[in-house]
């Protein structure tokens, strides 16, 4: 079963972060579909990755993408892990969005917490994982020069 997942606003009012000039279009991250799969063995639903031929040619390739800081460790003011969201966060109980509108972030060295835009320059690994809930990671990421 292929699940619809909602465009990821926060309220109805969401920032949605800018494409860099060059860079990744969150809608090319968007094409890859959440997959329905029961687990008979643990009884439970999981979502797995599908990936359009577009995004498959991305793995493994250096990106540059922009988007919205959620830190991962409550009270840093710099995180070397953290979550890249498509849309500006403003509530985490309000967001209905699926693992095509986020990014699990590793940085090479720790970036300042920000709520404003962010662009990263980093290589974008596909999470082909059948459970998990996370499609995208940028490894050995760093702010793009001129952000």
């Amino acid at each position: 079963m292929i699940i619809a997942v909602p465009r990821a606003q926060a309220h109805d009012d969401g920032v949605k972060a800018p494409t860099p000039e060059g860079g990744l279009s969150w809608d090319v991250l968007e094409s890859a579909q959440a997959i329905e799969w029961h687990d008979q063995a643990t009884d439970r639903n999981y979502l797995k990755p599908s990936f359009s031929a577009e995004v498959a040619a991305l793995d493994n390739q250096t990106v540059t993408v922009a988007g919205f800081m959620m830190p991962t460790e409550e009270g840093k003011a710099e995180q070397s892990r953290f979550i890249l969201f498509q849309y500006q966060p403003d509530c985490l109980f309000h967001m209905a969005m699926g693992p095509t509108h986020f990014i699990d972030v590793h940085t090479s060295q720790a970036v300042r917490v920000t709520d404003g835009p962010l662009v990263l320059k980093g290589t974008l690994r596909l999470v082909k994982a059948d459970r998990g809930g996370i499609f995208y990671r940028l490894d050995d990421s760093s702010v793009a020069t001129g952000s």
